[in-house]
């Protein structure tokens, strides 16, 4: 009798380790699944136009970064989050090395900040193994929404330094017109407390 009882609870043990094994094998597959999963960024990366893009020409640290981030575009969710580290090293670079003199303002510096902020977090999220798609989705898109934000940024200091020359232009030809009297405006400027 004793031997039938050892026998029915090997039996019994076998069946259970048999579920188990199911159970985390189909578990596996669903992580598997979900990595292998392509996300897609909910907005494009916002362009430099031709004057940002020269001003940048000489920042290598800009290109390597736009080079990774571009792939975010559309990408994996595990090779999101394989890339991720790469990721935050590089927009740590890009954040300390600003070589263009005019970008070393605080307004693109405080958006290299929020872009190095992303990318960490992005970088965190690597190591938690029970990270969500969305998680990931959400990330990146604030991500590559932080990275336009520099460009834009980028784009509209050219675009105001275009501003700029044409009102100065303007203004020097307004008082080099022989038809106005710039000794009176002058004057009256002068007056002007």
């Amino acid at each position: 009798m004793p031997r039938i009882r050892i026998v029915y609870f090997i039996f019994l043990l076998l069946i259970c380790s048999c579920k188990n094994k199911k159970k985390e094998a189909l578990e596996a597959d669903a992580v598997n699944q979900q990595i292998q999963t392509t996300i897609k960024a909910n907005n494009s990366i916002i362009a430099l136009n031709a004057k940002a893009t020269d001003l940048v020409k000489s920042w290598p640290e800009y290109q390597s970064f736009k080079d990774l981030i571009n792939q975010y575009q559309e990408i994996t969710v595990s090779e999101a989050l394989l890339n991720s580290v790469e990721l935050s090293v590089l927009a740590q670079q890009l954040k300390d090395s600003i070589r263009v003199e005019k970008l070393n303002i605080p307004e693109v510096k405080i958006r290299l900040n929020v872009l190095y902020s992303e990318t960490l977090r992005l970088a965190d999220m690597s190591s938690i193994p029970t990270i969500t798609q969305e998680s990931v989705e959400e990330e990146t898109n604030n991500m590559i929404d932080a990275f336009s934000a520099l460009n834009l940024k980028i784009n509209n200091m050219n675009r105001q330094d275009e501003l700029n020359q044409e009102i100065s232009k303007f203004v020097d030809e307004v008082l080099e017109s022989p038809e106005i009297d710039t000794t009176d405006t002058m004057l009256v400027l002068d007056s002007v407390p």
